[in-house]
C-alpha cells in the first residue's frame, strides 16, 4: 500500500551557518506549539525541544556554529548552563563584545585588584574621570609652552622643547587621555635618533604629560602614562669634534655675535646652558679667568674657567662692557650659521673639541676636569687619545690677525 505525507506537517525550517546547516521540526502537543532542534553529538542523535521558534532558531545558530567549528562537545550544557549562557550572551549583546572577550577581560582586570571588587574599582576610576577635561595634545603643546615663556626659562631650554613636542603633536592628533606608553614607546622607537636624544625626547613628553596633569586634562594623584615609558639604555657614542682649519675657517666668517659665542665655546669648554647665563662682571680680564657661578652651573658648583692667550684677544674688544655678553639665542644661531656654512655639527662638538685638545695640550685630566666642570674617570673615558699636542697647538693657536678688525658688536 502506498504511503502518503501528513499535509498538515510542515517542512522542517534549515539554520545554515556555512557548510553546517541544523533543522528545527515544527508541530503541536497537546495544542500548544513545539519546536524540536535534532542534531548529533558523540555519535549520537540529540533532541531539544521549545516552546518559542526564536529560542529554537537560537540554539540551532549556536549549535551550527559548534558544528562548524569542531566543537560541539562543548556545547553539550546542562539546561541550567545553557540558560545562564543565554542570559549572559543577552546581556553583551548591545556591546558587542564575544563571551570569550568579556570572560578574558573580567579576569585579568580581577587579577590587579587582589580582594576589590572589579564593580568599586570601575566606580572610583569614573569618578576621577569626571573631572578631566578632553584636550587634544596640539593644544596643551601651545599651552606648555606659553607657561614655560612666560617663567622666563633659558631660550635654549624653550628651544629643544619646543623642537621636541613639536615632534609630538604631529604625530599624535588626538585628546591626550588615549595615549599610552605603548604608542609613546613606538613613537620614540620610530624617530630613529641615538639612545641619548631618544631620552631626551622622552623627558620633553614627560614634561608634556605632567603639566597636563596639572591643568587637569590627565587624572590627578595618579602616574601618567609617559612615567611608565622606559629609559633607552644609553652607551655613549663616538664623541665629535671640530679640527683646527674647521674652527678657524667658521669664525673668519661668522658675524660678530656668532664669533663671539663660537670663541668662548671653543677656548673654554663651557656648557651652551652656562655661556647663555654669563654676564660681563663674570670675566674677569685682570686675572685671567671667568667665573662660573654656582646659580649657573649645571653642577651647581661655582668655578673658575682660565681665560686661554688666544680667547683674551678675543674678548679684549669687548673689555668694560656690562650686561649680558651673549644674545639669548647665540647658540642657537651658531648652529645654524655652522649649518648653513655647509659644516656637519655633531652634539657639544665645542665642548667635545675643548676637552680633546685641552687634555692633549697639558696631560693634566684632573686639571682639565675642574675647568670643565666633569669628572676626571670621563674625561679619560671620553677624550683621551682623540688628539695629539700638535693638534692642541693648531686650536688654541686661532685668534684675530689684528684686534681692530673684530666688530664690536652691541651690548646683548
Amino acid at each position: 500500500m502506498k504511503c502518503h505525507e501528513n499535509p498538515n506537517r510542515r517542512k522542517p525550517i534549515v539554520i545554515k551557518i556555512g557548510s553546517a546547516s541544523v533543522k528545527v521540526y515544527q508541530g503541536k502537543s497537546r495544542g500548544y506549539d513545539l519546536f524540536t532542534l535534532v542534531h548529533y553529538a558523540g555519535g549520537h542523535r540529540q533532541r531539544e525541544t521549545f516552546a518559542k521558534l526564536d529560542d529554537a532558531k537560537r540554539r540551532a545558530r549556536e549549535v551550527a556554529h559548534a558544528m562548524l567549528n569542531g566543537r560541539l562537545a562543548v556545547l553539550e550544557l546542562t539546561s541550567a548552563d545553557r540558560e545562564s549562557y543565554i542570559k549572559a550572551m543577552e546581556q553583551l549583546k548591545p556591546l558587542q563584545i564575544p563571551l570569550h572577550g568579556a570572560i578574558e577581560e573580567y579576569v585579568a582586570a580581577r587579577s590587579h585588584l587582589q580582594d576589590e571588587s572589579l564593580l568599586s574599582a570601575v566606580k572610583e576610576h569614573v569618578t576621577r574621570r569626571r573631572y578631566v577635561i578632553e584636550k587634544s595634545v596640539g593644544e596643551i603643546v601651545d599651552e606648555l609652552l606659553a607657561a614655560k615663556q612666560h617663567d622666563e626659562l633659558s631660550p635654549r631650554y624653550l628651544y629643544m622643547l619646543r623642537s621636541d613636542l613639536t615632534r609630538f603633536k604631529k604625530a599624535f592628533k588626538t585628546n591626550i587621555g588615549s595615549i599610552t606608553s605603548r604608542l609613546i614607546e613606538d613613537w620614540l622607537l620610530a624617530q630613529e635618533v641615538t639612545a641619548r636624544t631618544r631620552n631626551n625626547l622622552r623627558a620633553s613628553v614627560i614634561t608634556l604629560f605632567n603639566f597636563s596633569r596639572s591643568r587637569g586634562y590627565l587624572p590627578k594623584g595618579q602616574p601618567t602614562e609617559a612615567d611608565d615609558v622606559r629609559r633607552a639604555k644609553d652607551r655613549g657614542g663616538k664623541i665629535g669634534i671640530l679640527k683646527p682649519k674647521q674652527l678657524a675657517a667658521l669664525i673668519r666668517e661668522a658675524p660678530a655675535e656668532t664669533k663671539l659665542y663660537l670663541t668662548i665655546a671653543a677656548f673654554t669648554g663651557m656648557r651652551a646652558s652656562e655661556i647663555l647665563r654669563l654676564d660681563w662682571n663674570d670675566v674677569n680680564f685682570e686675572r685671567g679667568h671667568i667665573t662660573v657661578a654656582a646659580d649657573k652651573a649645571k653642577t651647581a658648583t661655582r668655578r673658575l674657567v682660565p681665560i686661554q692667550p688666544n680667547l683674551m684677544q678675543w674678548l679684549t674688544p669687548y673689555r668694560g662692557r656690562d650686561g649680558k655678553v651673549v644674545n639669548p639665542r647665540a647658540d642657537c644661531r651658531a648652529i645654524a650659521f655652522a649649518t648653513k656654512q655647509g659644516l656637519a655639527w655633531p652634539h657639544n662638538c665645542l665642548r667635545h673639541s675643548y676637552a680633546t685638545y685641552r687634555l692633549a695640550g697639558v696631560a693634566d685630566t684632573a686639571r682639565v676636569a675642574l675647568e670643565m666642570g666633569n669628572s676626571p674617570q670621563k674625561l679619560m673615558t671620553n677624550y683621551r687619545e682623540l688628539a695629539d699636542e700638535h693638534d692642541a697647538k693648531g686650536w688654541f693657536a686661532i685668534a684675530p690677525k689684528r684686534a681692530k678688525n673684530v666688530v664690536q658688536m652691541r651690548a646683548a
